[in-house]
Order: C-alpha cells, then sequence, then structure tokens
C-alpha cells in the first residue's frame, strides 16, 4: 500500500509539473507540427523527470524513517 501510495503522489506531482510547463509555453494555434511535437515532448520530458524523482524522493524518504522506527533503544 506504501508503494501504491507513493506511485500516486509521484504521478500527481509529474502532472502538476507538467501542467505549469505547459502554462508557460505559447499557444498551438498557427503552430506547425514540429513545433508542437517539440513542445509535447518537452512536457512528457517534464512529467517523467518530475514524477521519476518524487517516487525516488519519496521513497527513500520512507524507507529512512521506516528504519529509524525500527532500531533497537539505546542502552
Amino acid at each position: 500500500m506504501l508503494k501504491a501510495l507513493t506511485t500516486i503522489i509521484s504521478l500527481a506531482a509529474g502532472l502538476l509539473a507538467a501542467r505549469e510547463v505547459y502554462m508557460l509555453l505559447p499557444s498551438w494555434e498557427g503552430e506547425t507540427w514540429p513545433w508542437v511535437a517539440l513542445d509535447a515532448g518537452f512536457l512528457f520530458l517534464a512529467f517523467v523527470m518530475i514524477a521519476g524523482l518524487a517516487y525516488y524522493l519519496l521513497g527513500d524518504m520512507v524507507r529512512w524513517l521506516l528504519s529509524r522506527n525500527n532500531r533497537p533503544p539505546k542502552a
């Protein structure tokens, strides 16, 4: 369940990042297809990079928190 939650949060972060990149792009009206494809490639790249980064950061943070709780008490 923790893995699914990490995946959902990272995908949401990637979607928000791609949405913000989309807001920065100019309108596609009147553009040629190569420019539209290039812009779509940037949106996909932003989504993948942020989703992957969030996935690994959240996974490491969860692993660190769980290992911290499983340590034996100090004598």
